[in-house]
């Protein structure tokens, strides 16, 4: 008995190292577990951070595409209603001339003046003319509003144009209203 007691207390320093060591590993243990959750929060932190700006890039950069889209419209109409005021501006002229009561002549050219300016101000702004000179119908350049019945001409060819077609962007703006010849029905 005293044997195992003094091979007990015979390394006391031994025990106390050990129980050091031991110490020294749950320490550090602890301090490597620690270090894993602060980087894996640090990790975190910085994949939130970097969610939210990105989130504020994708709105800014929507804002700024819808303040772009704005910009263009207006410039756009803006050039439009630009080339216009030229044309407003003779309809002016041609009405003081009217009541001055000048010659029909004048006011007639004043007129015409004042037409090709506005047409030229749509060939300007992208807008054309439907040419319907001997054309066939077209449902998606025309509107038939009428029909007449004529043998010498091929059937849906267009006799008259009511009201004039514009074409945008090679877009119809708006048909053509035309008179449409048709044959005759044999019975």
């Amino acid at each position: 008995m005293n044997e195992n007691k003094k091979q007990e207390n015979t390394n006391p320093e031994e025990e106390i190292n050990l129980d050091m060591a031991s110490d020294n590993i749950d320490i550090e243990a602890s301090l490597a577990d620690s270090k894993e959750e602060i980087s894996q929060e640090d990790i975190i932190n910085d994949l939130e951070d970097q969610i939210l700006r990105a989130k504020a890039e994708v709105q800014n950069v929507r804002r700024i595409a819808a303040q772009e889209v704005t910009k263009a419209r207006l410039f756009g109409v803006e050039s439009l209603a630009r080339e216009f005021l030229s044309v407003s501006d003779n309809l002016e002229r041609a009405i003081i001339s009217c009541q001055s009561k000048e010659d029909g002549n004048v006011i007639q050219e004043g007129l015409e003046l004042t037409l090709k300016s506005l047409e030229t101000s749509l060939k300007t702004s992208g807008i054309e003319l439907i040419d319907c000179e001997n054309q066939s119908f077209d449902p998606e350049k025309h509107e038939a509003i009428s029909l007449i019945e004529d043998n010498k001409l091929e059937p849906n060819t267009i006799i008259d144009v009511v009201l004039k077609g514009y074409t945008i962007m090679d877009r119809t703006l708006r048909p053509a209203k035309v008179v449409v010849s048709k044959n005759t029905e044999e019975k």
